[in-house]
C-alpha cells in the first residue's frame, strides 16, 4: 500500500498540471483572433487586436512606423497581404484579413485615426 500512494499522487499531480496547461491554452487571446462578431465595429476589432502595441494609432514597438499615415493602409489588398504576412515582430491576422467585413471595419477605423 505504501508504494501504491506516491504513484497515485504524481498520477494526479500530471493530469491536474495537464488540465492547467489545456485550460491556459483555450483562454490565451493572440492578436488577430477576435471576430467584429465579438468586437463589433473597426474600433472594437481595433481595441481587441491593435491597441495593445498601436495605442492610439502609434506603435510602442517601432515608434517610426506608426498606424495612423502608413503606407499599408492605402487599400484593401495592400491591408489584407500585411495582415496575413506581417513583420516581426507583429504577428499574422489571418481571422481579420480573410473576413471581408472585418477587414473592411478595421481598415476605415484606422484611416479615421488621427
Amino acid at each position: 500500500m505504501k508504494n501504491t500512494l506516491p504513484v497515485l499522487s504524481t498520477f494526479r499531480l500530471s493530469t491536474f498540471g495537464i488540465a492547467l496547461i489545456i485550460l491556459f491554452c483555450t483562454c490565451i487571446n493572440l492578436p488577430g483572433n477576435h471576430s467584429a462578431k465579438a468586437a463589433g465595429t473597426g474600433e472594437g476589432l481595433y481595441n481587441a487586436n491593435c491597441a495593445v502595441c498601436h495605442k492610439g494609432g502609434g506603435n510602442t514597438m517601432n515608434a517610426k512606423k506608426p498606424v495612423i499615415g502608413s503606407a499599408k493602409l492605402a487599400n484593401k489588398q495592400i491591408f489584407k497581404a500585411y495582415l496575413l504576412k506581417p513583420t516581426a515582430p507583429m504577428q499574422p491576422a489571418p481571422t481579420i484579413a480573410n473576413n471581408d467585413a472585418d477587414l473592411t471595419a478595421l481598415l476605415d477605423y484606422c484611416k479615421s485615426l488621427k
